[in-house]
């Protein structure tokens, strides 16, 4: 071959390699005078600012550029200043196209150089031309009384047309299956739950519902590269979690852990929600729930799992979760030992008693002078039931002496009250709030903490129940 012809090759797909790695769009809206544009994207719970674009007074149409190609999902154009918008799409490998649009009717886009946005806006057209039967139908069946229409009737006629709906629905995705448009469309698809008869109705109930949540996910593609940019998978996650499991840790923990196993080849999104998740939890909003925030890091942080965290901060959030591990609900409290004013000492694991309250406090404290007559009114009404509420001041070093000496003033003197100059309790457990109550079995094992103290008769009651509950239960 020629050596000139060669290089005049080479030099072509070079070109025509670095040309196509480009992006742009251009934006023509026909009857809107303002020259300003906001482009942004759907991110997971939030829409993120892409651009703002500014069209020159001899322009007509707004255009997004750049140099090298955008992430693939859904965006949207933002007209000022109303905040108006409307969606289109941007392709894994397709950013130079055309969106037409009118001010005065945003919802009817055209879009020309671009597959991926003709289907979608030809879907979307489609459900437009649908919705007015829809309306009608649905105004019909509330009037059916008043107009003596047959209620079958109307109904019959609304399952046609979801029917024609979803067939139109299920086509587009088998026969666009890698298309957004499809992803989208596929994701909203209603879990089929299959007739259950066996069983009372509560039990086929909870059969129903298992089903369903065993399913909701079925038509989701966790691995799909633009699914963290689409308006829907944030809300469908959120919903899994709020309304498809009970808010306990357990629970919770077992959804999220199930959540973030669909990331197997996301690695984008599986950075934000172990994220999302430790953020969330980091901060206790129901009791128990730090165990939550210790099980994200010790299984994803600690584990290597979330290498996108610098190393300084990932040892403080490892550092966080190991000082609140020996406090969790169901664990046996640390053996420490704290001290009498007279230096008694007092081992947390060694008092006698069915049930330990500890209740940690400061004297410089506002909650804390809420919260203690609450706590004496409690221990001297359940001090004969077997139940030792021991108080454990938190000061220390110069402000040691305050605890001892503001106890009268706080009416604390009928409780066991302890301290400990050099607070040497710290070291083994994580406690940074005042007033913390944590309540023992005899076994000193945690059974609730950071309860109201107002509450601490009715918590009491209630574990005093239950365990008396189980107590019969064995027997029988």
């Amino acid at each position: 071959m020629n050596r000139f012809y060669t290089l005049l090759l080479l030099t072509f797909f070079a070109f025509t390699s670095v040309t196509a790695q480009k992006v742009d769009i251009e934006i023509n809206i026909d009857n809107y005078m303002n020259d300003t544009l906001i482009v942004g994207n759907y991110y997971a719970d939030r829409q993120l600012v892409k651009d703002t674009l500014i069209r020159k007074s001899n322009e007509k149409s707004f255009r997004l550029e750049a140099d090298s190609l955008f992430e693939s999902g859904v965006y949207i154009a933002i007209t000022i200043p109303d905040h108006q918008f409307s969606q289109f799409i941007i392709p894994e490998d397709d950013q130079e196209f055309e969106i037409k649009m009118d001010y005065t009717n945003l919802s009817e886009l055209k879009s020309s150089g671009s597959d991926e946005n003709k289907l979608f806006y030809d879907y979307l057209r489609y459900l437009n031309k649908r919705r007015p039967e829809n309306i009608r139908l649905q105004k019909e069946l509330i009037d059916a009384d008043s107009l003596g229409i047959d209620v079958a009737k109307i109904n019959e006629q609304i399952d046609v047309l979801d029917l024609e709906i979803l067939e139109y629905q299920e086509k587009l995705v088998t026969d666009q299956p890698t298309t957004i448009t499809a992803a989208l469309i596929a994701a909203n698809f209603q879990v089929d739950i299959p007739k259950i008869t066996e069983g009372t109705p509560a039990e086929i109930q909870a059969k129903r519902f298992r089903y369903y949540r065993e399913h909701y996910f079925d038509n989701v593609n966790f691995n799909f590269p633009a699914i963290i940019r689409t308006p829907f998978l944030h809300d469908r996650i959120e919903y899994y979690m709020q309304k498809l499991n009970a808010p306990l840790p357990d629970s919770t923990i077992i959804a999220i852990d199930y959540i973030l196993s669909k990331f197997t080849d996301n690695e984008e999104a599986l950075k934000f929600y172990t994220s999302y998740f430790l953020n969330q939890y980091a901060q206790m909003k129901m009791v128990g729930q730090d165990a939550i925030y210790v099980h994200i890091v010790d299984k994803y942080y600690a584990n290597g799992k979330a290498p996108w965290v610098k190393a300084e901060t990932l040892a403080k959030i490892v550092d966080n979760a190991n000082k609140l591990k020996p406090l969790l609900i169901g664990n046996t409290i640390p053996d420490v030992t704290t001290y009498e004013k007279d230096g008694t000492a007092i081992k947390i694991r060694d008092i006698e008693a069915d049930y330990t309250v500890l209740v940690f406090w400061a004297p410089n404290c506002g909650h804390c002078k809420k919260a203690m007559p609450h706590v004496v009114k409690f221990n001297d009404e359940y001090l004969a039931k077997g139940v030792k509420t021991v108080s454990i001041c938190t000061k220390g070093g110069e402000k040691f002496k305050g605890c001892w000496d503001s106890l009268e003033d706080k009416d604390m003197l009928r409780l066991h009250n302890t301290g400990d100059e050099f607070i040497r309790f710290q070291r083994k457990m994580f406690v940074t709030k005042t007033p913390k109550i944590i309540v023992l079995d005899k076994n000193k094992e945690i059974i609730i903490k950071d309860i109201p103290a107002d509450k601490l008769s009715q918590v009491i009651d209630e574990i005093i129940r239950l365990e008396d509950a189980e107590k019969e239960i064995i027997e029988e």
